[in-house]
């Protein structure tokens, strides 16, 4: 496995990476089972600093219990220059050796051009005729438009993105189609434009909580009656890395202005870290008393988030770009229905029934959208309902179970010969 997670080394045999990650990869050692004697993964190195920053919700793995081996390739903080002149060659080598030693590589095209890792085991796994499989996380397609249009990118960057950059990947993944026996990919927008009558590429989901994470009955049954309370403030809820493109800036304006409107009975809880941790402290203290914000620190993945999340009532999601969260199906597994800017992946989760729309990026309309909900909290309830339902058949183990069947599946056949190009 090739990915950009970066990862902490602890010691010779123990590793630190982020919370999820960790359950994810032991789930899928666990349903490849013998099949395969080792599970490698390639990802660049965490900066000590964001180590030091992070370790009190990181997971952590031990590679001879887990059975799962880590290669170092460059670190995550080196800048283009650095990747370059420094690490590239011997990422290279490392990369070259590790496909040369997998009977099945995983890798995914890489987003940063500049340092292509992704993209380049598996141009390594099609030069040595090894099986593969590419997994796209998020449509990125209308990045530099977004960007653009929410003034976080110049006129020079967009046009330079336009003809350069989408164009570049947009070839990635269309030569992954080709050289790849499987092909994942995490919107349906993106099946349907680089999958039309290819069998092999396929829509995913990537959920990271199993059934024991679900809303349990008892907890099911409280969240109905504090929706039915008029006197219960309505609870709103962000969790996750606070970085400028996630958009909490927005879900705070949005609490701000609902409240001005008259929606007197909402209280929004932050839960996370991240670099905009210290600026939205300061909008929510430029919001005033009235408008009741708090912080929290992040929690690791497990119980204590899941107990956490039942006992708010709505997740806000005000993404600034194309985003694929796992926060939405975690909040989906603690019966919370989700509040979101109308992007392409929360437009794919409507479909389940708990996923309430409006137009992005309008904080106007969230801001509508949650004086609404305010007015009478009786009106989640289905859309609670809903989110228990869809997570319940769409836990990590429905979908590891899928997608190992698939990669079982190609070595049925041999693997693509060189010379093979597919239609």
């Amino acid at each position: 496995m090739v990915v950009p997670v970066r990862f902490q080394r602890l010691d010779a045999q123990r590793v630190a990476l982020e919370s999820a990650f960790c359950l994810h990869l032991r789930c899928l050692r666990a349903e490849l089972g013998a099949r395969f004697e080792r599970v490698t993964v390639a990802a660049p190195t965490m900066a000590p600093a964001d180590y030091l920053r992070d370790q009190a919700h990181l997971g952590t793995l031990d590679e001879q219990a887990d059975g799962i081996r880590w290669v170092a390739l460059q670190p995550g903080a080196a800048g283009r220059v650095a990747f370059w002149l420094r690490h590239a060659p011997s990422v290279a080598r490392r990369l070259w050796r590790a496909v040369r030693a997998a009977d099945f590589v995983h890798a995914g095209t890489s987003h940063d051009v500049y340092r292509p890792i992704e993209f380049l085991a598996l141009l390594f796994a099609r030069l040595q005729a090894r099986r593969s499989q590419c997994v796209v996380d998020i449509d990125l397609r209308g990045e530099a438009r977004m960007r653009r249009q929410t003034g976080r990118l110049g006129l020079r960057s967009y046009l330079l993105c336009r003809a350069l950059y989408e164009p570049l990947r947009a070839l990635q993944l269309r030569l992954a189609v080709r050289w790849c026996g499987l092909v994942l990919l995490k919107g349906r927008r993106l099946c349907a434009d680089y999958g039309r009558g290819r069998p092999h590429v396929k829509y995913i989901l990537e959920a990271a909580f199993s059934p024991e994470h679900l809303l349990t009955p008892a907890a099911e049954t409280q969240r109905a009656l504090e929706l039915a309370d008029p006197e219960r403030d309505l609870e709103l809820i962000y969790f996750g890395r606070l970085v400028p493109y996630k958009g909490v800036d927005r879900c705070l304006e949005a609490v701000r202005a609902a409240v001005r409107a008259g929606a007197a009975r909402v209280r929004f809880t932050i839960l996370g870290g991240g670099p905009e941790a210290a600026r939205l402290q300061e909008l929510a203290r430029a919001a005033g008393s009235a408008v009741r914000i708090e912080f929290e620190p992040p929690l690791p993945f497990g119980p204590a988030l899941f107990a956490r999340l039942a006992r708010a009532h709505l997740l806000l999601a005000a993404p600034l770009s194309e985003d694929t969260p796992r926060s939405a199906l975690d909040a989906m597994a603690a019966g919370l229905p989700v509040l979101a800017f109308a992007t392409e992946y929360y437009t794919s989760l409507a479909e389940s029934g708990a996923v309430e729309l409006v137009p992005w990026p309008s904080v106007e309309a969230l801001a509508e959208r949650i004086a609404w909900f305010e007015a009478d909290k009786r009106r989640l309830a289905p859309l609670s309902r809903a989110a228990v339902q869809f997570a319940r058949a769409n836990t990590q183990e429905h979908w590891m179970r899928r997608r190992v069947r698939w990669t079982l599946a190609l070595f049925e056949a041999p693997p693509l010969a060189l010379a093979e190009v597919r239609r």
